[in-house]
């Protein structure tokens, strides 16, 4: 089963390294592939359609598009006016919808951790070895809140770096199971992956 990613990053990026990562954890039977399609939401949106048409043409059996509510990119963040407008351009290259998943990260990526601070609280361990550091006991934040990388950066003490810390956080996730029910968009996510033989 090959799955074709849509992302809001340039190839290698942030959200590719986790995406990637993730779903080889949760399904070992899936092939990734990857079509940029422009370095954040706005251009992602406006490319979705072209590049759905591409990974289609590679040989794609399914597509995600993954994409942050937050930041909204000018005016309230809203995941209705995000889906309108990805639904509109996939309609607009006549891609077949039954075959593409949608996934709205809220409120973004770095939220993820942030649900169980246990993959943070290692990953800070591994930095600050062989110091004790206070342990990160989670944070739920509300689906507009954009503090995400904020909150890492406090905790760790600096500048939270995601191109080249993200995936290094997310590899000491011990337990998707913990996330999932405390993160609904992360379930959704995950529901997905594994739903795929």
């Amino acid at each position: 089963m090959k799955l074709g990613l849509i992302l809001e990053c340039p190839l290698k990026g942030t959200d590719q390294q986790v995406y990637e990562y993730i779903i080889k954890q949760l399904n070992v039977n899936l092939q990734v592939v990857v079509q940029p399609a422009g370095n954040n939401k706005p251009q992602m949106i406006q490319n979705c359609g072209k590049t759905a048409k591409l990974l289609f043409n590679e040989g794609c059996n399914y597509i995600a598009i993954i994409w942050d509510l937050m930041p909204p990119w000018g005016g309230k963040p809203c995941r209705k006016q995000d889906v309108e407008q990805i639904c509109t351009k996939l309609e607009e290259s006549q891609i077949d919808l039954d075959r593409i998943k949608l996934i709205c990260i809220e409120p973004e990526l770095e939220s993820i951790f942030l649900v169980d601070g246990k993959a943070l609280t290692a990953y800070k361990k591994q930095c600050c070895r062989p110091h004790p550091v206070e342990i990160f006991k989670g944070k739920k934040l509300a689906k507009n809140d954009n503090s995400a990388k904020t909150c890492i950066s406090n905790y760790l003490g600096r500048k939270y770096n995601d191109i080249s810390e993200a995936i290094k956080i997310v590899e000491h996730v011990e337990n998707y199971d913990k996330i999932s029910k405390k993160h609904l968009s992360f379930k959704r996510f995950r529901e997905f992956v594994e739903s795929l033989k």
